[in-house]
């Protein structure tokens, strides 16, 4: 079988890595792909928006699955383009993907059903969001209600802060259009938790947890990124608050796709807050996690491609996957100035090196 791994991150040479150890694997394409993935199969120069030539490649190399990595491609119907023309693909639809295009949308869906998540309110125009911030207890969490590259996100000390939030994200746009509309929540106290979960429409399969490190410095300080690393398994996932993700997080997922007619089938990544109050969902996304995804994938001894394949075809209650008990982290290394503006096109040396006792997941990279 040829695969096609749609994206250019560290998540994406992960998963061409992963894929490139099954057996029914035959050839590897990575479209646009970085300098990691040429070197275990075939970059492809299209963007991940322009899916007819995206399309015109997978007839033309005879691709009999894709399996899409970035959250955008998914918010933009990837999934749906490739379905109507009968290519296999790996990922939610538009409609399904929109837990996590729309924080908005989530988060109602979470109240819908009972799904434990921050008290919020949710605004369109930027005069009711500050009217609304009266009431509210400091800190709390304005997020742009759109797609913002994992950095839509602003923790306001107090009510002048929340107000400059509101402002550079409704009015100066900050985030683009993704800050057209804006939640504001209650912070929570507590640590975050990444589970992965794979689901086939009707079951669901969860991943070891994992736990990631969002601040950009050391001491949990500085800009909110879209992660600087991560390690799985995560402590915090205990037996007893795994058995409390699926009571309180999967099970009323799943009943409340039913109920509202949604069919998911692919990744569903929940970000948790582990508080003094129990377990609370920060949000929702419709992908594998970048950088969760660097140390899950390490961990996981069976064939991916088989469990993706189960979840397409839904079958996810015959595949049996098998986990490493050993740890694995991921630091990601990342240009100064990161998430802000930054150099860009800066050498890296000493790969070959690392390789030897670490493996070396390229972001964004090329080659000379």
């Amino acid at each position: 079988m040829k695969i096609l791994v749609i994206g250019s991150g560290g998540r994406e040479h992960a998963l061409v890595w992963k894929l490139a150890q099954s057996p029914r694997v035959t050839a590897l394409f990575c479209a646009p792909g970085n300098a990691g993935t040429a070197a275990l199969g075939t970059n492809v120069s299209v963007s991940m928006g322009d899916f007819a030539a995206l399309t015109e490649v997978v007839e033309r190399e005879g691709i009999g699955l894709t399996v899409v990595g970035p959250d955008e491609a998914l918010a933009a119907g990837m999934v749906d383009h490739f379905q109507a023309r009968g290519h296999r693909i790996f990922g939610p639809t538009r409609e399904a993907a929109r837990f996590e295009w729309s924080k908005i949308f989530a988060k109602e869906f979470m109240r819908r059903h009972g799904i434990p998540t921050a008290a919020f309110g949710r605004f369109a125009e930027a005069e009711e969001a500050r009217a609304f911030l009266a009431d509210q207890k400091y800190p709390v969490v304005v997020k742009a209600d759109g797609l913002a590259l994992g950095k839509g996100v602003i923790i306001a000390a107090d009510r002048a802060e929340a107000e400059a939030a509101i402002g550079r994200i409704m009015e100066e746009r900050l985030f683009g259009e993704a800050g057209a509309r804006v939640v504001i929540e209650e912070f929570l106290t507590g640590q975050e938790c990444s589970i992965h979960a794979v689901l086939d429409g009707e079951n669901y399969l969860l991943f070891p947890g994992a736990q990631d490190h969002k601040t950009a410095f050391d001491g949990d300080t500085g800009p909110n990124t879209g992660g600087m690393g991560t390690y799985s398994p995560a402590p915090l996932l205990t037996p007893e608050r795994e058995a409390a993700v699926r009571r309180e997080v999967m099970e009323p997922f799943m009943a409340g796709l039913k109920t509202e007619g949604i069919f998911f089938q692919g990744l569903l990544f929940p970000g948790l807050m582990i508080t003094a109050d129990g377990l609370k969902v920060l949000e929702f996304n419709c992908r594998f996690g970048d950088p969760e995804t660097q140390v899950l994938l390490p961990r996981l001894r069976s064939d991916l491609v088989e469990m993706i394949e189960a979840a397409i075809d839904g079958k996810l209650p015959d595949y049996e996957p098998v986990w490493d008990e050993r740890a694995a982290v991921c630091v990601v290394m990342a240009s100064e100035g990161y998430p802000g503006a930054y150099e860009k096109g800066r050498p890296i040396s000493g790969l070959a090196e690392a390789g030897v006792s670490a493996l070396v997941f390229h972001a964004g990279t090329a080659g000379r």
